[in-house]
């Protein structure tokens, strides 16, 4: 009986241990002191855990990015005095707090007299807002000559704005005069090639219909690795194949050099997407060595499609995933102007438009087209010459 009361006691002090413990860990009262500032910037990856200024509880990192303006509410994890993981919600206000940008030269020249469209080729543009306000502040008299110093100024959605200083200068008409042709002055093929072309890089060339008829046992022969063909295009919501599209592709498939190919795109949204790869996925009728590239380059009109930069990137993602999923490789094509300032690449490849000696693009590569004004046996006039860079 005795053991059996010493048996019952230690139970009873157990018990008694275990329900302090668990008094002591469910009385425990989380005390936080939150940033004045609950604001988070939209599509930048932000630390939750900054928002917590002081608390008796231990807080993990959350790091997150938010795509969606407006109230959102989020959960964080933290660890109690007694070590036990429980959960606290914060409510943060998605804002856009970043100017729009404006691309647009530093001055324009018009004729005295004759009406101007100083908004012409300008993009206002924006990471959040769809539709940007753009216009131009000063006055000036188009009967008058003289420069005169004008603003350019966007707003986006939010209220947020930029501006952007130019001159307009206002000239007398010149006369006409009459201007004798000149030779083109080429580069020719094999001087890129020698210059360029080693172990690791391949030399060729991208095509379209505007270089006419081909003949790519010529273009094999004057050394090139490869060819770019232009397989079609998407205006004003119509979709086309390349005229010279398949004629092109039969020949050099029949040559033997590598193929890749390359879209021309105006697409506005991801439907467009959907429905241009599938349209280039249709009419694939050979073996693709080097990858498909997404060419967008509407961009005098880009005020007119009402898309944030946001979407605008999302949109050539999307099509270099899709080609991806259905075995593909992808790449962007753009000009250094608008890789610099338009795009985002981020992890994607990319073909680079620069017609200069060297390359002074800060991003990663794959490809540069180093000029538009190339020539090579079995191509009446100029072409685009390009570097592959292999891995």
């Amino acid at each position: 009986m005795e053991k059996k009361g010493i048996i019952i006691a230690l139970l009873a002090i157990l018990l008694v241990g275990v329900g302090i413990s668990l008094y002591f860990i469910y009385r425990f009262k989380l005390e936080v002191t939150l940033t004045d500032n609950l604001n988070v910037e939209f599509g930048q990856e932000f630390n939750l855990k900054d928002l917590i200024v002081e608390s008796n509880g231990s807080f993990e990192d959350k790091y997150v990015t938010f795509y969606e303006l407006g109230e959102k509410e989020v959960t964080l994890s933290y660890l109690d005095t007694y070590d036990k993981e429980r959960s606290y919600t914060i409510k943060v206000n998605v804002v856009d707090e970043t100017d729009p940008i404006i691309l647009s030269n530093a001055s324009v020249t018009g004729y005295i007299g004759e009406e101007i469209n100083l908004l012409n080729g300008v993009i206002c543009a924006d990471y959040v807002s769809n539709y940007v306000e753009c216009i131009v502040e000063g006055d000036y008299d188009i009967n008058t000559l003289g420069s005169y110093a004008l603003k350019y100024v966007a707003t986006d959605e939010s209220g947020n704005s930029a501006s952007k200083d130019f001159v307009y200068n206002v000239i007398e008409k010149p006369k006409t005069t009459y201007s004798y042709p000149t030779t083109p002055n080429y580069i020719q093929f094999e001087e890129i090639y020698s210059a360029h072309k080693t172990d690791k890089t391949l030399v060729g060339i991208d095509v379209s219909r505007y270089q006419g008829n081909i003949d790519f046992e010529k273009i094999k022969n004057a050394g090139a690795d490869f060819v770019i063909i232009r397989l079609g295009w998407h205006v004003d919501g119509e979709f086309g194949l390349d005229a010279k599209y398949e004629e092109n592709i039969e020949k050099a498939h029949n040559a033997g050099l590598k193929i890749g190919l390359y879209f021309y795109s105006e697409a506005s949204t991801q439907e467009d997407i959907d429905n241009t790869v599938d349209f280039i996925v249709d009419n694939i009728k050979y073996d693709i060595d080097l990858p498909i590239a997404y060419d967008w380059e509407d961009f005098k009109n880009y005020n007119s499609y009402h898309i944030s930069l946001y979407e605008f990137n999302n949109l050539a993602y999307r099509f270099m995933d899709k080609l991806n999923e259905k075995g593909y490789d992808s790449i962007l094509y753009g000009s250094k102007y608008y890789l610099t300032n338009l795009w985002n690449a981020s992890t994607y490849p990319v073909w680079l438009a620069q017609y200069y000696t060297e390359v002074t693009y800060e991003g990663d590569y794959k490809m540069w087209q180093i000029t538009d004004n190339g020539k090579i046996d079995g191509i009446t006039y100029g072409v685009d010459v390009d570097i592959l860079y292999l891995d």
